[in-house]
């Protein structure tokens, strides 16, 4: 005999077959939306996070520092960002922050861009002696990354012209003379490159040590209390971050990240991607400890940061480490 099934019944039968078989855990990640988030948002198109249980959003800031008060407060659990002058005194006055993985690393192919009418008579790193720089402000990257290059060629900030600029606007001052030029990261180089400015040296080229470029933070409270979830954040970043490597190096899947990158980033010209060269980023999320420290020690001669902290107060090896019990490490 065949029977049928109430409609109470079917109904009941259809919303378990169509109900996910487990609630995915939400997270929200602060963002400055760049290219950096290519690991981020591999994990997320390729559905990393969701076979991980995790719905994971990026809520998208102007810059790092508007980042920092949030997760100190746990008002977002992550955010992706690269280190500064005041991550280094929130971390000193107790914040509850620590950077945990990698996001980008040398070769970052920052670049020092130059306008045409300066490029062709600098020749040299000393040539840059008496010529106005921009930078994104004190205790940046951008600060740390123009010493480098200064340094290497005994010269200091006394030598210059320093102008505190935001990176878009230093593009359009680049071109219209306002300045001589600036370090900036992919794509604002290529932007300022097609409006006539010049390449004229990347800063890790003259570096004395490879550098950490930027990471991901938690918040520290909020990671003690959830290690499985930031683990499994983790394991999944991880897998991003190598789908991302792969196609930082040209790999076949190359076209499909550079429509990510165009649906998640504000810089939707595909031709820009083609033509940027993307930063790298570590396979297995493991970050440089020693550059860490390197900058840390610069902004405090610098009198940016207020305290030295030691490693352990910065970073949180842990979430990577056993990610990768699990996941394994992968050659560079």
């Amino acid at each position: 005999m065949i029977r049928t099934f109430g409609f109470h019944a079917v109904f009941a039968l259809t919303a378990a077959l169509s109900a996910p078989a487990f609630a995915q855990t939400k997270l929200v990640i602060g963002s400055v939306p760049t290219i950096g988030d290519g690991p981020i948002i591999c994990a997320m198109e390729r559905g990393y996070f969701k076979e991980a249980g995790l719905d994971v959003s990026i809520e998208p800031f102007r810059s790092g520092a508007d980042m920092v008060p949030l997760i100190a407060r746990g008002d977002i659990q992550l955010m992706g960002g690269g280190m500064s002058a005041a991550l280094f005194n929130a971390i000193g006055d107790g914040m509850p922050i620590r950077y945990f993985a990698n996001r980008a690393r040398t070769p970052a192919y920052h670049s020092l861009v130059l306008r045409k009418e300066v490029a062709a008579r600098v020749k040299s790193v000393k040539d840059l002696k008496g010529l106005t720089l921009a930078y994104t402000g004190a205790g940046s990257q951008t600060e740390y990354e123009t010493s480098k290059i200064l340094e290497s060629a005994g010269l200091t900030f006394d030598d210059i012209d320093l102008k505190s600029l935001g990176m878009p606007e230093t593009v359009l001052a680049i071109v219209n003379g306002a300045i001589d030029g600036a370090v900036l990261v992919p794509p604002l180089d290529e932007n300022a490159v097609r409006a006539g400015g010049v390449r004229f040296i990347d800063p890790d080229s003259v570096a004395n040590m490879p550098f950490e470029i930027s990471g991901m933070f938690h918040n520290l409270d909020w990671a003690a209390k959830n290690r499985d979830t930031l683990e499994k954040f983790s394991l999944a970043y991880i897998r991003g971050a190598r789908c991302y490597l792969e196609a930082v190096r040209h790999g076949p899947n190359r076209d499909e990240v550079i429509d990510q990158l165009i649906k998640h980033t504000p810089v939707k010209d595909r031709s820009i991607y083609e033509n940027t060269r993307w930063a790298e980023v570590d396979p297995n999320g493991a970050i440089l400890p020693a550059s860490i420290m390197d900058m840390q020690n610069f902004f405090a001669k610098r009198g940016e940061v207020k305290q030295v902290v030691p490693i352990d107060r910065i970073v949180d090896l842990d979430p990577v480490k056993k990610a990768l019990e699990k996941l394994g490490a992968a050659g560079k």
